[in-house]
């Protein structure tokens, strides 16, 4: 079995998941008080905070879907585990290793279930390219 982690120090992730919860509280708090007028007739209207909250609901959900380990098992079944979903997918069902052109350092496998995006900043994560393509050849590789 092998395993590949996300390299990010623990005090910077509980920052990244202090201020993603800290936008939503924000935008529900300023609902709530837009709600009750305590802002005032020139206050912000309350559409704006709902507003806010989805944005902020959306950038919660695409950073918590973002898988921070990668695991090979035994019989080559590969799990990528985020805080929101687990994908497992056999190398054979992998199409395509992409690094995306618009955002330094992260990557999207392309498999037949659809995408996995990812942080390319995980130990090993070259040798997790290596693997899966010496497991799977038809995989197209790159930019990684």
């Amino acid at each position: 079995m092998k395993l590949y982690k996300l390299y990010l120090a623990k005090p910077l992730l509980v920052f990244y998941l202090f201020m993603l919860a800290a936008w939503v509280f924000a935008g529900l708090i300023g609902i709530i008080l837009g709600a009750m007028a305590k802002f005032g007739s020139d206050g912000p209207p309350v559409w704006a905070f709902v507003i806010w909250l989805c944005g902020a609901l959306f950038v919660a959900y695409m950073w918590l879907r973002i898988p921070f380990e990668i695991k090979i098992d035994d019989a080559n079944m590969i799990e990528f585990r985020s805080i929101l979903r687990r994908a497992t997918v056999s190398p054979h069902e992998i199409k395509s290793v992409r690094a995306k052109r618009y955002a330094v350092g992260f990557v999207d496998i392309a498999h037949q279930g659809g995408r996995v995006h990812l942080l390319s900043q995980m130990d090993g994560f070259h040798d997790f390219i290596f693997t899966i393509k010496s497991l799977n050849p038809a995989i197209e590789i790159e930019g990684c």
